[in-house]
């Protein structure tokens, strides 16, 4: 069975300006919960967590805006950032574009999770590009090393509704609308509106809500 080492930081802290890139004109509303772990097989259970594993794994673009504080009209917790590291492998990494918003989000990277440009998350969104584990025979000494990983992209000007789960794997489209509550487990198209447990697309935006949107 794997062992997890972590680290908890804050954006004040020296560990936080090394593990992460920050544009002009971030903001944070509260304090978010930003956790390093290294997820080890027995291997490597002699060796310890090193913060220069996780250098730049975060990337925050130039407006992004996140929300901590239960404020905002809806139940809305910290924002979440966890950074995973698997045995020898690269750390994951949290990519965010510019002008984003993020209000409680829970963001779990084991390889690779990037949001582009302008994406309004509701509050309560997680978005995980690993389960954690295998499907099967867990507790085993190679538990770590089958644990699947898909990257996530969720690209620019899309909207992810209240409550949402984005499940490893999923490419989220341009302009796209995710329902607040839905499951998302498979990739939506540009300019789709999908809901639902598991998300299905519903309909997709109009000409002129394309025009709109831009």
């Amino acid at each position: 069975m794997p062992l997890y080492e972590n680290i908890s930081i804050t954006p004040e802290s020296t560990a936080f300006k090394h593990c992460s890139s920050l544009a002009k004109g971030v903001s944070f509303s509260g304090e978010p919960d930003i956790t390093l772990t290294w997820v080890k097989d027995k291997t490597y259970h002699k060796d310890y967590i090193d913060l220069a594993d996780f250098s730049r794994c975060i990337s925050l673009g130039e407006g992004a805006y996140l929300e901590s504080l239960d404020r905002v009209a809806f139940h809305c917790g910290r924002v979440k950032l966890t950074l995973v590291k698997r045995n020898g492998f690269e750390a994951g990494k949290i990519i965010i574009g510019a002008g984003c918003v993020l209000q409680g989000t829970a963001i779990i990277a084991w390889q690779n999770v990037t949001v582009e440009d302008h994406v309004t998350f509701g509050p309560g969104v997680t978005l995980m590009d690993s389960s954690g584990h295998p499907l099967l025979a867990r507790g085993t000494d190679d538990e770590a090393a089958r644990t699947p990983v898909r990257p996530v992209l969720i690209k620019e000007h899309s909207w992810i509704g209240m409550n949402a789960i984005i499940l490893p794997g999923v490419t989220v489209g341009r302009h796209a609308v995710i329902g607040a509550g839905s499951v998302v487990r498979t990739s939506v198209p540009d300019y789709a509106v999908a809901a639902g447990n598991p998300a299905v697309v519903v309909r997709y935006l109009t000409e002129e809500q394309r025009e709109t949107a831009g």
